[in-house]
């Protein structure tokens, strides 16, 4: 069981899983609900994440197929809970509530709303590792008969059969009649799987000149460039002060977006006007199905966190040059950005000066967990400290293909003007791995220019990249 103290009283962090148990269900039982055993020191934050349903009960209250349901911690404590369907008209869904534990002695006993004025569901959490398994059982008793659910859930959207048959056993054994067990309705529920884009185009965002010239108002440095192409996409440069329905066709036609670090406004600039269109077509646009992938850099992700939040909420801390392994937290090992590097990276990365910091503000770890719009947004996969203040430095989106990272990825191959730039074979390889996963992030989205004349112009091909002056940050500019 896991507490945090709060206003000098102890108040224990809770999470529920899918949909709570509805009164005007079609299952209807003889006598009271049975009593099932739960999980045993049940431990709320190895459960955030992403569960799928493979097999349930009856529920009226699913109408569609590829349910999925999303927790994540609220800055009161208690947790919130975002379930998902695919309806057949092939639009998504959603419904978000509330769970709340219902005794503190027995933390896997929980209850959820989603209605206000309305009681809570019951949802027991009878067992799970974690990882790759969890069964979740409902019950509520009316008068002379009862009402009840069950899930069985998987970290993905397959589960092997002896796990199946162990979670049936364990159902059947307290008093449930599995033979009305159902299989969850899987196809479809990724629409690019078994496809990918094979030509993918990625959107950088350029920015303002500190000290503007003719032609040369707004930049991107090369290297972003450089290790987007180095692992299989194509570039377009999206360029700051157009107009919105510029910035939607452009959306439309690219397969991904990159916020560069720099050093202009994040409140009020052209990059930040640009990087607020953008990222709100891109929510609209995954709520809606269409996978479509955003990632901030330094100032990217800065960027990224006023977004969310709707406020500037950084620290000033000292990290303006420095190399820095990663402190991961959270499962790291286990998330959508991760997961694909070597166990051999990921402990370099845990133990060598491998990243390279460029920023003088952060978000600091405890200013992300007591803000609910960030702390319910996105997972933290990763902290750093200058010393005196942990600061977030990577960060995956609970609900969307948003990613952030405080250091730059980008730098290890393709930067080699400071000497705190890390150029180990270590540090190369995070710079390909991190390239690779933002792309095949890409290449789930279909979008296309109309024309192939079209994007030909859009191309970053139509500008050549100028070796930089000596006191600059980068080897090679694109100016525009």
């Amino acid at each position: 069981m896991i507490v945090v103290e709060q206003g000098g009283a102890y108040q224990v962090l809770l999470v529920v899983l899918l949909t709570a148990a509805a009164a005007d269900a079609q299952s209807f039982h003889p006598g009271k609900c049975p009593r099932p055993s739960v999980q045993e020191d049940f431990d709320v934050m190895k459960y955030l994440g992403t569960w799928y349903e493979i097999e349930k009960l009856p529920a009226v209250f699913e109408r569609g197929k590829c349910n999925q349901a999303t927790y994540s911690m609220l800055a009161d404590g208690t947790v919130k809970v975002r379930n998902a369907e695919l309806m057949s008209n092939g639009k998504r869904n959603t419904i978000e509530g509330v769970a709340r534990v219902k005794n503190s002695s027995q933390p896997a006993i929980l209850g959820v709303s989603f209605f206000k004025g309305l009681p809570d569901g019951p949802y027991w959490v009878l067992s799970t590792d974690y990882q790759s398994y969890s069964l979740v059982y409902s019950c509520t008793d009316h008068f002379l008969f009862h009402v009840d659910f069950a899930w069985i859930l998987a970290r993905t959207r397959v589960l092997t059969e002896d796990v199946i048959s162990r979670l049936r056993d364990k159902l059947a054994s307290a008093g449930v009649n599995v033979n009305r067990l159902t299989v969850s309705d899987q196809s479809g529920c990724e629409r690019t799987k078994g496809k990918r884009n094979d030509r993918p185009i990625i959107g950088v965002l350029a920015q303002e000149v500190s000290s503007p010239k003719p032609n040369q108002t707004a930049y991107i440095a090369a290297s972003y460039v450089k290790s987007l192409e180095s692992a299989g996409a194509r570039v377009v440069p999206v360029m700051i002060n157009q107009t919105l329905e510029e910035y939607k066709k452009l959306f439309n036609s690219i397969n991904g977006i990159l916020y560069p670090g720099g050093s202009v406004s994040i409140t009020s600039s052209g990059y930040q006007r640009a990087a607020k269109i953008f990222y709100e077509l891109a929510i609209e646009a995954n709520k809606k199905g269409d996978y479509f992938p955003v990632w901030g850099t330094c100032l990217g992700y800065e960027q990224l966190t006023v977004l969310t939040s709707g406020k500037d909420l950084l620290s000033h801390t000292n990290t303006s040059g420095v190399p820095l392994p990663l402190n991961f937290i959270n499962g790291a090992k286990d998330s959508r950005i991760f997961k694909g590097f070597p166990d051999e990276l990921i402990e370099d990365l845990a133990s060598e000066p491998l990243t390279a910091n460029f920023h003088m503000w952060s978000l600091s770890l405890s200013t992300h967990n007591t803000n609910e719009e960030l702390n319910s947004f996105y997972k933290v996969l990763s902290t750093n400290t200058d010393g005196t203040t942990e600061f977030v430095s990577t960060v995956e989106a609970y609900d969307y293909p948003i990613y952030g990272t405080q250091w730059h990825p980008e730098k290890n191959a393709f930067e080699w003007r400071k000497p705190y730039i890390p150029h180990s074979p270590a540090a190369v390889k995070t710079t390909f791995y991190m390239a690779e996963f933002f792309v095949s992030e890409a290449r789930k989205n279909f979008h296309r220019f109309g024309s192939e004349e079209e994007e030909r112009k859009a191309l970053i091909y139509n500008y050549n990249p100028v070796y930089a002056a000596p006191n600059s940050f980068f080897e090679q500019i694109y100016y525009f």
